[in-house]
């Protein structure tokens, strides 16, 4: 096994500090190409827009409407795998309506993959994508059996219309746990980062993740959580839902980590 560790301020989870900046720079770039296709469509989709508008402002509003379909894995288009010279990685796509899904795995670290998304669709609805990013990587890479870990990124997303289901499970699990102080915000005892790990496994903030590796013969389990962060619950954009489960406004609570996950091939019974 590869070496390993995780101590508190620092999490890399067997890369290094300068393999992390990289991994984050072809984050970036993924986003900014993801911005550079979307404005290409702009064009057409305006002039056909305003074609519409001036014979029917309704017709236009219902173009409009149907023009984003849900993400469903019936209407995604195949998935993609793109080998890019420039970050020195394979790249796993697939897009259904207005969501994208991608996995990046850079070819000085085939073992680890990073998952990247832009979608607004509940993890539910999102798993049957992943379930075909999954296969193409399985069936496609040569180095699919050597995965041990999956880098989610930041539980709360960086992109506006994203889900934040898990960031809402990691601060409920808190609540919760009688190992954590609602009032100071910190656990009773031990290390923060170490917390987050334990009660995102104990409460199972990731069951989408387990059922899709499931599905592959593969175990996965939350391994480390880094530069979290806490904050009061009545700033959260889901208190609403917190505050049903008898979340106190001045509850402080832990949202938002960068997640790393350990993947395990399962023995046959």
């Amino acid at each position: 096994m590869p070496h390993q560790y995780c101590s508190p301020g620092s999490c890399r989870d067997y890369l290094t500090a300068l393999q992390y900046v990289r991994m984050k720079t072809l984050d970036h770039d993924v986003n900014r190409r993801l911005k550079t296709q979307k404005r290409a469509l702009i064009c057409p989709v305006w002039a056909v827009g305003f074609a519409l508008m001036c014979c029917s402002t309704v017709l236009a509003d219902t173009a409009a409407t149907d023009s984003m379909p849900r993400c469903s894995a019936e209407t995604a288009v195949a998935v993609t795998i793109e080998d890019s010279p420039t970050w020195n990685a394979t790249i796993y796509q697939i897009m259904s309506g207005s969501c994208t899904i991608r996995w990046i795995v850079r070819n000085a670290e085939t073992d680890i993959i990073k998952h990247w998304s832009q979608c607004s669709a509940s993890l539910s609805e999102q798993l049957p994508l992943w379930e075909k990013v999954c296969a193409a990587f399985f069936s496609s890479d040569k180095n699919a059996q050597a995965l041990h870990t999956l880098f989610w990124g930041r539980l709360e997303p960086e992109r506006q219309n994203a889900s934040r289901e898990m960031s809402l499970r990691l601060a409920l699990a808190a609540y919760k746990s009688p190992l954590w102080d609602v009032k100071r915000g910190k656990p009773k005892s031990g290390d923060s980062n170490g917390f987050v790990r334990d009660i995102a496994n104990r409460g199972m903030i990731y069951p989408e993740l387990r059922d899709l590796f499931g599905r592959f013969q593969r175990s996965i389990t939350f391994s480390c959580a880094e530069k979290f962060l806490i904050t009061e619950a009545s700033r959260l954009p889901f208190y609403e839902q917190l505050k049903e489960q008898g979340v106190k406004a001045s509850g402080r609570l832990p949202f938002d980590c960068m997640a790393w996950f350990s993947v395990s091939i399962v023995s046959p019974p």
